[in-house]
Parts: C-alpha cells; structure tokens; sequence
C-alpha cells in the first residue's frame, strides 16, 4: 500500500510526455545524488552499473529542467577535475504539515533536503475549513520568508496523528481531533488547500523522512519508534516505507497489554507533575526539557518494560538493522533510552541472534513536518513507479 495521494501534480514537473515526473532510472540517478551528496558522471555510472553514456543521456533532460546542476570544478592533483552533479534546491520544494491534538507545525523543505523555513502554531480552530484557512496563510508566510517561487511547489504532505480504519484516506485521530475523524482527509484537504496532497500518519511520515535525510541514508532498514503525545513509529524496508494492507505498519503502542504503561511523553509531562513541575503541554515541557530531572527518571523506570518488549517485538519480527527512536523525543532522552533497553535474545551454541542497533534520529526539528515534505518530493522525483499524474478515487488505495 502506498502513501495515500489526491490531486495531479503541477504540469511544469511532468516530462514530455505529459504523464510522469520522472522515469525510473532517473530517479535513481536522483535518489543516489540525494543519499550521496555531489557525485561525477563516473561515480554515478559506477554506483548504478549503467553506462556513462547512458548516465549522459540520463542526466542531460535533468540538467535542462533544472532539477540538477552541474557545480564548479575544483582542481585537487594532477589532472582534469571531474565535474560534479547535484541536485537544485531552487528547482522545486515541498510543504510538510504535522497536524496534532493542539497545533499544526509546517515546514518547506527544497528538493536538495535543505528546511528552508518552519512555522508552529496552535490550532486556532479544530474544524477543517477553519484549519485550512490557518494552514493557507501559514504556507503562504514561510513561501515569502524563504524568498520560494509559488510555482516551484510539488505539493503537500500532511501527517495526522491517528490510525487508518482501511477506508481510503479515512483516519481515527484522537478526541481532540474529532472533525478529522473517519472522513476523506485526502479529497478534502485537496480541494481546501487547493494543491496535489498526501496523507499519511504521523508516524510512517516520520519514518519516510528519516529514511531520506537520516539514518536511512546508510541504513535501507529500519524501525522507526515515534515518540509524541502517543506512541507509534513506522517501517522502512529496502529503503521503502512498509505500510501494511490497511497503513497502519508501524501501530507498536498495540504490541503492549491494555495494563502495560504506554511509553509517551505525555505519560512524562505527567510525571514532571507528580515531581511538583507543572507543564501545560508537551511543547512547554520539551521547551524547558532536562534530561537529568528526577521526573526523567520515575518515567524511564515505567516505560522501559514496555520499550523492551516492543523492541524485543520488532527485533524478532522484521529483523531490522536499526531501531530509530524519534519523534518529538529530545536528542539526550533517547540516548539514555538507546542505553538502556535490553533485548529478549537467549543464547544458544554459544551464539545470540544478531539484532537491531538502537540510536536516536538523526532529524533535528519537527520530525513529523520534516517528514511529511520528504513524501512529495520523494513521490515525485525518488521513490520508483512512481510521479504519474492521476487522481485517486474515494475509497481507493
């Protein structure tokens, strides 16, 4: 199952023959100049198998449509300096929106990866025209703080926190969130903002965002644990994101007995409280985060029977190479997390199964924002099979 989409994407992304983004090896050719940085003609032919001049003939459309430009060359040694691609920025950018129980958080990212401007605002109106009519000024005021030409955007990726019920775009959000519930977010959203949108939750777009800027640039699978107000994550699998049939891979909270302490931050901020340390919220609570408070202490004591059996879970199911633990989760918290957790993993021979690294994410900033605008781009110009201009039906996945 893919990310969920509605809308066609801006007819100045298609090629010329009006119906994709990108072919299939250019966007590999772009998917390695986004995971390795500059790269020669050489070194892409080298790290694709394909010809150099076929890498020629690949590169040349992209050149002239801007997505890629050739930098300068800088001489070291004895020699002709290689020419290095890489991938334009000002070519083409995204919008990511992470839309939670209380606030929207934004963020325009450029096609070279680059978070060129952020905006975070509580949600003035939880109904969804008045949402968007707040969303609308809020892409139009980081547009102009970024200097972006408005037709240099791909589209939206939008976040919601909740699960899929298995009915399209239809998601079951928290109480909080009651007008986003159980209706087509996709169409909707679409048609309010008035742009090509995708709809995924907050936890696989987290994940995506980390497989394209984080740990996923060295690591083609993972297990992505998001940390928020819940407690959720997602699934990368050969550098793709694995939803399940219904999009809701990645549902870890649902690993734990109904008695069993869920490991969030609200269940922290609650305990800032019995601390005699009052927060209204979790973003004054991560404002003023110590690592080191006692409070600190009393969750991680909770919440580490539950991270190790969700660990232990992933570790024993998929197998990954990495558990990335994220979210809204400070750096120091998830490194005293990433310390501490054990794995059920009994010897035998002599010999322990291998298992999973544990490190926090590499993504600084709002994890879910970031990784919303990741998925337009990426839709568009990374990800293979994918860019055709389409509009999805209701109902249809």
């Amino acid at each position: 199952m893919t990310v969920i989409t509605a809308g066609t994407f801006p007819p100045q992304f298609l090629r010329d023959d009006g119906r994709r983004t990108a072919t299939a090896n250019e966007r590999l050719v772009m998917n390695l100049l986004s995971r390795q940085g500059s790269a020669s003609r050489a070194d892409l032919a080298r790290l694709t198998g394909l010809a150099p001049h076929s890498i020629t003939r690949l590169v040349e459309p992209l050149i002239a449509r801007g997505l890629l430009y050739e930098a300068i060359p800088i001489a070291a040694g004895v020699g002709k300096p290689a020419t290095k691609l890489a991938l334009n920025g000002a070519s083409a950018f995204a919008i990511g929106l992470s839309v939670m129980t209380d606030a929207v958080s934004l963020v325009l990212l450029d096609l070279a990866g680059n978070v060129q401007a952020t905006r975070c605002e509580k949600l003035a109106d939880i109904e969804i025209s008045g949402a968007c009519r707040q969303i609308r000024t809020m892409i139009d005021g980081v547009v102009v703080a970024a200097k972006r030409d408005r037709s240099t955007l791909v589209g939206i990726g939008i976040g919601v926190t909740g699960y899929f019920i298995g009915d399209g775009a239809r998601l079951n959000p928290p109480r909080l969130l009651d007008p986003w519930a159980l209706v087509p977010l996709d169409t909707i959203l679409a048609d309010a903002l008035g742009e090509k949108v995708w709809i995924d939750n907050d936890g696989n777009v987290a994940a995506i965002g980390e497989a394209m800027l984080g740990h996923g640039r060295t690591m083609r699978d993972f297990a992505y644990l998001y940390f928020s107000a819940g407690f959720g994550g997602g699934i990368i699998s050969q550098g793709l994101p694995l939803r399940g049939r219904h999009g809701n891979a990645g549902e870890f909270a649902s690993i734990l007995p109904l008695d069993w302490p869920q490991p969030n931050l609200e269940a922290l901020r609650l305990s800032f409280q019995e601390k005699g340390v009052t927060f209204p919220d979790l973003h004054a609570m991560l404002g003023a985060f110590q690592a080191n408070h006692p409070a600190v202490d009393v969750w991680l004591e909770r919440s580490l029977p539950s991270l190790n059996l969700v660990a232990s879970a992933i570790s024993a199911t998929i197998d990954p190479g990495l558990i990335v633990l994220g979210g809204r989760l400070p750096l120091a918290l998830g490194q005293r997390i990433a310390e501490r957790i054990t794995l059920t993993n009994p010897e035998r021979r002599g010999y322990h199964r291998p298992t999973a690294r544990i490190a926090p994410s590499l993504i600084h900033g709002d994890a879910a924002a970031i990784g919303a605008a990741t998925v337009p781009l990426r839709a568009a110009f990374f990800d293979p099979e994918q860019g055709f201009t389409m509009v999805s039906e209701p109902g249809v996945k």
